[in-house]
């Protein structure tokens, strides 16, 4: 097999999530070839995904080294940067990521997101100049939009930069069923009912060690996990996928062999400690500081497995952040979110699938009165220090005082929360929907509140107006 043939069968691999297999071809090229960039580089990849961060900046720097005009790889490892908090390192990695590519429309939002721009930034031309062009495929014009949008709402040209983002998310080209949404969450209100929730009491593991932050995206479930991460008996594990696998893999132990949530019934309450078993050896793998006792899954949505959560851990603690319902849709329909939250992409599929997870935490709640602890993230920016008290109390650990210092607390974050959660709280996200109160109407509507348009004079479309 030739280098290219290598080099290719190791990318279908890494694409494809089989990362041992990946890793493997890599490694077997660079035993031959120890600087060959892209191999180097490819591992590295491989290796923030197995989260050796240390390593994977090795491997890209030194390929780099190799080949220094190489965009992409100047774009990568400033993602990896970023999320390791280095974050003067990224911004230097994005500018000559676009340097070097004019076009990159990636590193131009990746940029974007780091910095706050004001009116005359260089940049801005820049992006005015690429959407300009009429040969951008809808890939390449979705980032530039975003990017764009992201500049404006900077500067105060708030109807021109939500221009932008609607048509950022127009060309990204993401579908969602809301229909089969909802048809999801009436079956998980259906299959959970109270009468399940006692069958299956007593059964599971008696844990305390999981904490399950649920809630919406961008309602403050980064700065929460952060908030707690930086406690001594405590590790933020990030959002990990593990609850959706376990929920799948309970079809295997069902008796009826459908779908989650309806294999539910056709367990047997030694089934959820075998589950729970499954969930906790997974977690405890990540961390080997013996001092941790809480170890805390951030997946905002797994508020769809909640009551399967507190059938596994009875013990377990659920957080659930809460943000102004507008504040937070605003939020994801800014976000060019790389996966899994396909919704956000519309106006209208963002409002239909808050009606639902709002529907369904309002089940949970229902069902297990005073099991859910909810938390919200105007409060916390009103009230840090009291707010941060009432989190640990829920949790059982004592206060410390780096609790309130989270933006000191070295750790990687990856989500889109990275930048907030390097500062001290700061309140300007706070009522940021008024902003775009006209252009919100409709998403107010959908989900029930009041947010009558002001009267405001339509600006240039162009993003240097």
């Amino acid at each position: 097999m030739s280098l290219k043939e290598s080099l290719e069968s190791g990318m279908q691999h890494q694409l494809a999530s089989q990362y041992p297999e990946a890793e493997s071809i890599y490694l077997q090229i660079l035993e031959k070839e120890p600087d060959q960039p892209d191999a180097n580089h490819l591992l590295g990849l491989v290796r923030m995904e197995q989260e050796r961060d240390e390593e994977a900046v090795t491997l890209m720097e030194k390929a780099l080294g190799l080949y220094p005009d190489a965009a992409h790889f100047h774009h990568n490892i400033a993602g990896l940067y970023r999320r390791m908090g280095q974050l003067d390192e990224a911004e230097t990695r994005f500018r000559e990521a676009i340097r070097l590519k004019a076009d990159y429309g990636e590193a131009y939002q990746g940029l974007a997101e780091m910095i706050k721009f004001k009116v005359g930034d260089p940049l801005i031309r820049k992006v005015d100049e690429q959407l300009k062009r009429k040969d951008l495929n809808p890939g390449l014009r979705s980032y530039f939009h975003f990017a764009a949008g992201k500049i404006l709402d900077d500067i105060g040209q708030y109807r021109d930069a939500f221009a932008h983002y609607t048509q950022g998310n127009k060309f990204a080209n993401r579908k969602f069923d809301s229909n089969q949404f909802r048809s999801l969450v009436k079956d998980i209100i259906y299959v959970s009912s109270p009468s399940q929730a006692k069958r299956v009491e007593g059964a599971g593991n008696p844990s305390e060690i999981p904490v399950f932050i649920v809630g919406m995206p961008r309602s403050g479930t980064t700065l929460v996990e952060q908030i707690l991460a930086s406690h001594s008996n405590v590790y933020g594990a990030g959002e990990l996928n593990d609850m959706k696998i376990i929920a799948a893999s309970s079809r295997q132990l069902s008796r009826f062999k459908v779908d989650y949530p309806n294999t539910l019934p056709g367990l047997r309450n030694t089934d959820y400690a075998t589950l729970a078993a499954e969930y906790l050896k997974r977690i405890q793998a990540l961390v080997d500081d013996q001092n941790v006792t809480r170890i805390v899954d951030k997946h905002p949505l797994n508020f769809q497995f909640v009551g399967l959560i507190l059938s596994m851990f009875p013990n377990a603690k659920i957080i659930h952040t809460v943000r102004n319902p507008l504040d937070t849709c605003l939020s994801c329909f800014f976000q060019n979110f790389t996966k899994g939250q396909d919704y956000s992409f519309s106006l209208g599929a963002l409002g239909h699938f808050y009606n639902d997870y709002r529907r369904l935490m309002e089940h949970w709640e229902s069902v297990y009165p005073g099991r859910i602890y909810s938390v919200r993230y105007e409060d916390v920016l009103a009230d840090q220090d009291n707010e941060t008290r009432r989190l640990l109390e829920f949790l059982g650990l004592d206060f410390e005082q780096q609790c309130i210092d989270f933006h000191q607390t070295e750790r990687k974050v990856s989500t889109a929360s990275f930048l907030q959660v390097r500062k001290p709280l700061y309140k300007t996200s706070e009522k940021r929907w008024m902003n775009y109160r006209e252009e919100l109407a409709e998403l107010a509507r959908i989900i029930g509140i009041k947010a009558e348009p002001t009267v405001t004079i339509s600006g240039q479309r162009s993003i240097l107006s």
